[in-house]
């Protein structure tokens, strides 16, 4: 009889647990898009997967991190961080992705988990590690790139480049102040490198 390695067994097995991952990620896409997130469950997720409240917590610590790593998943694909070849256009490319997800097919789902961290720990916490923290980070990698350059003094803090470009674009999402239309994003990342040509031309300051 032919032995077959514990190896080989768990190898067979990761396709399946791909699919049934995938599968709870769509399910879990699909409730955000039918209801708020207070009337989504975990038992509510696996329900729609066809699997067990379990096999959701295998991979998850509570239904705010899968929410939001359905949420990633659905859009990851739809915003590659632009390489134009100049900052202002990779700022101006990677705004109007932004703007096109959160008022796009996948707006609505987006827009309820950015309600729902204000108002609960766990989902606020899912939203930074999973979603604004990469973000952050996959920005601030490119703006490093042009301060290497010396498009971007170095001297810029990088974080704050970062909400003031897309705090702005949060703040009309939730109060719905205005549209997230190109002219005016066009309008905001003009002020942006207004401020920071200027600042290009300040010298540091020395203690």
């Amino acid at each position: 009889m032919e032995t077959v390695s514990k190896d080989t067994l768990r190898g067979r097995g990761r396709p399946r647990d791909e699919e049934v991952r995938k599968r709870i990620l769509a399910s879990a896409a699909d409730l955000l898009r039918e209801r708020c997130f207070r009337e989504i469950s975990v038992d509510a997720i696996a329900e729609h997967a066809g699997s067990g409240k379990a096999t959701v917590y295998r991979w998850w610590p509570h239904k705010a991190a899968v929410l939001i790593e359905a949420v990633r998943e659905e859009v990851a694909r739809e915003m590659p961080f632009p390489n134009t070849g100049s900052l202002e256009g990779d700022l101006r490319a990677q705004l109007r992705q932004f703007a096109s997800l959160v008022t796009g097919r996948h707006g609505r789902i987006f827009t309820r988990f950015v309600a729902a961290a204000l108002e609960d720990a766990d989902v606020a916490e899912a939203f930074r590690q999973m979603w604004i923290t990469p973000r952050r980070q996959e920005t601030k990698a490119a703006l490093r790139r042009y301060q290497a350059s010396g498009d971007l003094p170095d001297h810029v803090d990088l974080d704050c480049v970062v909400e003031m470009l897309f705090g702005p674009l949060y703040y009309r999402l939730l109060f719905r102040w205005g549209p997230l239309s190109d002219e005016y994003i066009d309008r905001l990342l003009e002020t942006a490198m207004t401020g920071l040509r200027c600042r290009s031309q300040v010298a540091p300051a020395t203690a």
